[in-house]
């Protein structure tokens, strides 16, 4: 248990609507027992204690990856995230067994960037970036001369997947067993089992302080 967890259950006037947020992270969907023991490690909780939403919910960001940068290929800088709006030109597999990197060639109106894949499995990048298709992809740009590449994208999304994604995206510390991904899914569905409520501290003292909503300064 952490010292911000005791902290609010200490809170006497705390209203009962926050109860939900002390169910076990196994409530969640997807959380299974693995997930529950990484989590349980993640978040140091006592070893009769399982994780709970409200633990999830204060492990917080160490930082922030900033994605609004969109430029055409032409104009992506090395070394800066960078998301990129690409139709997929062509797949360039390779054997097996060799060590070569398996690359996708995409382009736009400005030019061309090739995305390097190392150990691909190349019907699962086939079905990510079909040949003919729009995505948007997003992640540091590497420049060699004229060429551009991308290894590794962050992300590779569709229209609709795109336009869910965080222009501030957090960075949240991890441990064995968990991802970036799999934090940032978890604690999205622990915010949205915060519910509507009265909030406990004084209306006049969070004016003058500027402070927001219980929800809303959860919602990173």
């Amino acid at each position: 248990m952490t010292q911000t967890t005791d902290w609010i259950e200490a809170i006497a006037e705390a209203p009962p609507e926050l109860e939900p947020l002390f169910a076990p992270v196994r409530t969640l969907a997807g959380a299974g027992p693995k997930v529950e023991a990484a989590l349980a490690k993640l978040l140091r909780c006592a070893p009769d204690q399982p994780p709970r939403l409200i633990d999830l919910l204060w492990h917080l960001p160490a930082g922030f990856t900033d994605r609004r940068f969109r430029p055409s290929i032409a104009e992506a800088q090395a070394g800066r995230i960078t998301t990129l709006k690409i139709t997929v030109k062509k797949h360039k597999p390779v054997p097996a067994s060799t060590r070569a990197p398996y690359k996708v060639t995409c382009e736009d109106d400005s030019g061309v960037i090739d995305l390097v894949f190392f150990h691909a499995d190349r019907r699962f990048l086939e079905r990510l970036l079909p040949v003919g298709e729009e995505r948007y992809i997003s992640g540091a740009v590497e420049r060699f001369g004229e060429r551009v590449q991308m290894p590794h994208p962050d992300h590779i999304l569709t229209q609709a997947q795109f336009e869910a994604m965080p222009d501030l995206e957090p960075v949240y510390p991890l441990g064995a067993g968990v991802t970036q991904k799999l934090v940032r899914r978890f604690t999205a569905q622990a915010l949205d089992r915060i519910p509507e409520m009265r909030d406990w501290i004084d209306p006049r003292l969070k004016t003058v302080q500027g402070w927001p909503d219980f929800r809303a300064a959860l919602d990173l």
